[in-house]
């Protein structure tokens, strides 16, 4: 038996993917109005619609499913009880999980709930350069898989950037980009970003970066980052190229392009070797086609 389930505040072409995704499912399961005490930011989420009139929106999404709401009295009654228990890959359904009333035993398969497309202007960015080497070590390959994967993590709308800092053949940290002071923020009230262009008043974000999580995140911990790698799956913006130069990172090995600004110059400057890293070919099997990843 399978379950899914989701927090759907509002209908999007994002919800909408990841419910025909799991149309199989033999029943989808909603959180109920009685979550917001348990998880008092979800009370925040002003353009959430009723859990009740989000079920009617589901079942026209996936007709000839069981679509139902599920509260907290219910979820201790045992309403979860399939062999898979599949959930979106974001912090209240970690949490839902992690609950003791949350039945053991199922299999739980996180997965993004989100849209995987940037807006085309943040497409449009030149290649960034790099210091006449192209990696196409496995080595380089799986560290930047593991960007690709952090940044599958993301529950940004309009970019997903994942970041894993190495030394020695060893990841020290890894980090997505995300919101505070929750990853619903720009959701809520609506994005500040939205109404500046590229490079225009950046510090109105409701956002932290990869490589700055990454980096504040290891001076909480007191970890040295001076003379790793770090391996981003975006190359860095101005701002985080700065926080790269002063961490002391030694190289940055990236896999998209982002031309904004004077970043790959403030990289340059700092000593930072630029290193594109070739995703077209499996590190684990043989090559494969396609254009690096982005």
């Amino acid at each position: 038996m399978k379950q899914t389930i989701l927090y759907l505040p509002v209908v999007h072409a994002g919800y909408e993917e990841f419910l025909t995704r799991h149309a199989d499912s033999d029943e989808i399961l909603l959180l109920g109005r009685g979550f917001a005490e348990v998880f008092p930011k979800l009370g925040k989420d002003i353009r959430a619609l009723d859990p009740e009139r989000a079920a009617r929106h589901a079942r026209v999404i996936v007709p000839g499913t069981e679509v139902r709401v599920l509260e907290p009295a219910g979820l201790a009654a045992g309403a979860v009880r399939a062999d898979l228990v599949v959930l979106p890959d974001e912090e209240i359904m970690h949490l839902l999980a992690a609950r003791e009333d949350f039945p053991d035993g199922a299999e739980l398969r996180f997965e993004s709930t989100f849209l995987r497309w940037d807006r085309e202007w943040s497409r449009a960015g030149k290649p960034a350069g790099f210091d006449e080497r192209i990696s196409r070590s496995a080595l380089d390959r799986r560290f930047m898989a593991g960007a690709l994967r952090e940044a599958g993590r993301s529950s940004d709308w309009w970019r997903q950037v994942g970041a894993v800092a190495a030394r020695d053949g060893e990841v020290l940290r890894v980090a997505h980009n995300h919101h505070h002071p929750t990853e619903y923020a720009p959701y809520i009230d609506g994005d500040p970003r939205n109404e500046f262009s590229r490079g225009v008043r950046t510090d109105l974000s409701t956002a932290i970066h990869a490589e700055a999580s990454l980096v504040a995140g290891a001076a909480g911990q007191g970890m040295s980052l001076a003379g790793a790698d770090l391996y981003v799956s975006t190359f860095p913006c101005p701002a985080c190229a700065r926080l790269v130069v002063e961490a002391g990172f030694r190289a940055c090995y990236f896999a998209g392009p982002y031309a904004m600004l004077d970043g790959e110059e403030i990289l340059r400057a700092g000593g930072v070797e630029l290193v594109w890293v070739d995703m077209a070919r499996d590190p684990s099997g043989p090559p494969t086609s396609g254009a690096a990843s982005s």
